[in-house]
């Protein structure tokens, strides 16, 4: 298993090198810089990561066709991938709709037929092949990358939605399912990516599946599933798709209420809506050898990366360096292969 973490670069970019070039240092394989609300540009901080590290693979997870152009995220990603060989993912997906694409008056379009046709395009434009293709959220007429052999750069999408798992395992090199730690559920997520790579005569076997998931070694379990429950759950859940978070244990007639006490910090949340237990199926939060089991479990299902997610409205509240610490001193030894 293959271990990973993102941070979000919300403090100064020296620091945020920091704490990426200790990670390195500890034996983390990946970091994922996210390419998240209004904060410092991930892929000017991954090149900058790339002077501080000096082997470790660095992931922008993730950016959208929404607010960047597919020419411009081909463009960024090929010089990243020259820059480290064999060490750059892209990661894409969604975006946040609401919150980000919908105030910067970003383009409207359908989901599932706008990443599919965003994997495509940049998959034909890191080939080196001239593109064509219009829809309601990009256009490019007779377009290619003025590069000579544009390097590989895999895709990873992340994603909740049915549909766009089966996209995936049709179409990318990895799969970033967000927020779900829990075995029973990821299994039926394996086999919508199964779906989409049969269909394509892909074998599934070489899509690696990253659970990107909140995960905070703590002796303390109910200080930190209280801390996780509104501002990190309720969110996670408020992202996800319909199907899948009824697979996690979401009430239909709860999700107006987490939906409402998203934007509304005074809005009431019944202790039921998010009860302890579905708190642990979107999170990994306990001592090391109860997070280790957590992620043995995730990994005999089919998880070949854990995608350690810092939360952003955590920051303050926890020391993210510390957390990273001893994931990588505590846990990872205790985890099986």
């Amino acid at each position: 298993m293959k271990f990973s973490f993102s941070l979000v670069p919300s403090f100064p970019m020296t620091s945020y090198g920091d704490i990426v070039a200790e990670a390195e240092a500890w034996g983390y394989d990946l970091a994922w810089t996210p390419d998240q609300g209004f904060m410092q540009d991930p892929f000017v901080a991954v090149s900058y990561l790339m002077t501080r590290t000096r082997f470790m693979s660095l992931g922008v997870g993730i950016t959208n066709p929404y607010q960047r152009h597919p020419i411009q995220i081909a463009r960024a990603a090929v010089t990243l991938a020259d820059l480290r060989p064999g060490g750059f993912i892209l990661g894409l997906g969604a975006g946040e709709k609401r919150r980000i694409r919908d105030r910067v008056g970003a383009p409207q379009g359908k989901f599932i037929e706008t990443i599919t046709a965003t994997m495509a395009v940049l998959g034909d434009l890191f080939d080196g092949k001239r593109v064509s293709v219009a829809n309601s959220v990009f256009e490019l007429d007779d377009v290619a990358l003025e590069i000579d052999r544009p390097p590989a750069v895999p895709i990873y999408l992340a994603t909740t939605h049915p549909d766009a798992f089966r996209a995936a395992g049709a179409h990318a090199d990895g799969v970033i399912v967000g927020d779900v730690a829990d075995p029973e559920v990821m299994t039926r997520i394996l086999g919508w990516i199964g779906e989409g790579a049969h269909a394509k005569g892909r074998d599934v076997g070489d899509i690696s599946v990253v659970a990107w998931c909140p995960t905070i070694v703590t002796e303390d379990r109910n200080t930190a599933i209280g801390d996780l429950r509104r501002p990190v759950i309720g969110s996670a859940i408020n992202g996800m798709h319909k199907q899948t978070r009824e697979l996690m244990g979401v009430e239909p007639a709860h999700f107006p209420i987490i939906r409402a006490a998203k934007f509304d910090p005074v809005a009431v949340l019944p202790p039921d809506a998010i009860p302890d237990d579905m708190v642990d199926r979107f999170a990994i939060v306990g001592p090391p050898d109860y997070c280790a089991a957590r992620i043995n479990a995730l990994q005999a299902v089919g998880v070949d990366t854990m995608g350690f997610r810092m939360p952003v409205a955590l920051t303050g509240v926890y020391d993210f360096e510390t957390n990273l610490r001893r994931l990588m001193d505590e846990v990872v030894p205790q985890v099986d292969g």
